[in-house]
């Protein structure tokens, strides 16, 4: 059962002093403290928001109401935590999952997750809520991707966008890239858990014959099932799913950063308005280190000038 709350700035040092020494390290830029005790998890987001797990999670849930005045929820509530997740395929076997994102999205890299989730991992995910990232909003990512990773034994690859756009150059479609990427996170999967795996699935986005074309010559993961929406069936991709939109979230941060502009999402007419304003400010060169240029948002971009 999780427990959240959110705190002022000014109500923060109370939560980080309780847990004074029992703080872990976490990489995740959008957590500002992570700490573990015995009997509890606490995670501190940027955002303000505090998580609680664990067997005593609710006593600490309950002194917080108490310091900070909220009302807590009862123990029995349900409305904390919804196993809204349909997933239902290869419940009870350990599954790699594997999904990617960022392929129709203008700016930003291709991101590409493989999860390993095993039998006793299905309650915990399901607990999250855990299904398809598409269906669950941004913020929800940013929020339980952490403890889907803290979990799971998984492999995220980034293709920066001068890489992917080399690569278009020198032939590839988006399939054949995303069939490297994915073979490469498999692989490295199989590679830490020999023997231990009953089934790897992906998200079909091509024949299977054309997938296995694609990566000819290499060292392949063999026994793939191909599954079209495989994120509302198979657990595996769609932790993998939310996984790889959390690091694609917080790589477009890091670009909007970078060069000052925020960067939306996805390729319509706001990512051309956009388009067109970075190209007057900054000149075209800089698409080819934030967006995808084989894109047909560039020949549109290029239109409005």
């Amino acid at each position: 059962m999780n427990y959240v709350f959110e705190v002022r700035r000014e109500e923060l040092p109370q939560v980080l002093d309780y847990y004074e020494g029992f703080q872990r390290e976490s990489e995740q830029s959008h957590i500002l403290a992570f700490f573990q005790t015995e009997g509890v998890t606490c995670t501190v987001f940027t955002s303000l928001k505090v998580m609680l797990q664990g067997e005593e999670a609710y006593e600490d849930y309950l002194m917080f109401s108490s310091i900070f005045g909220f009302t807590p929820v009862s123990k029995e509530a349900k409305s904390i935590v919804q196993p809204t997740s349909k997933t239902t395929r290869f419940l009870d076997e350990n599954v790699v999952g594997s999904d990617e994102v960022g392929t129709g999205d203008f700016f930003g890299p291709v991101v590409v997750t493989s999860a390993y989730v095993t039998k006793e991992d299905k309650a915990f995910l399901q607990g999250l809520g855990v299904q398809d990232s598409k269906k669950i909003s941004d913020d929800k990512i940013l929020e339980i991707a952490p403890q889907i990773a803290l979990r799971l034994a998984h492999k995220t690859l980034v293709l920066p966008n001068p890489k992917f756009n080399q690569l278009t150059q020198e032939g590839f479609n988006m399939n054949k890239i995303k069939a490297y990427l994915h073979n490469h996170a498999i692989l490295k999967l199989l590679a830490e858990h020999p023997g231990t795996i009953d089934h790897i699935v992906i998200d079909e986005f091509c024949a299977p014959n054309l997938y296995f074309s694609y990566l000819e010559g290499r060292d392949v993961a063999k026994n793939i099932t191909f599954m079209q929406k495989a994120e509302d069936q198979v657990l595996a991709v769609a932790a993998a799913s939310i996984l790889a939109r959390e690091r694609f979230l917080l790589e477009m941060e890091q670009l909007s950063k970078q060069y000052g502009i925020v960067l939306p999402k996805g390729a319509g007419i706001a990512v051309d308005l956009i388009g067109k304003r970075i190209a007057l400010e900054k000149g075209f060169e800089i698409f080819n280190s934030i967006a995808k240029t084989n894109f047909k948002n560039l020949e549109k971009i290029k239109g409005m000038m």
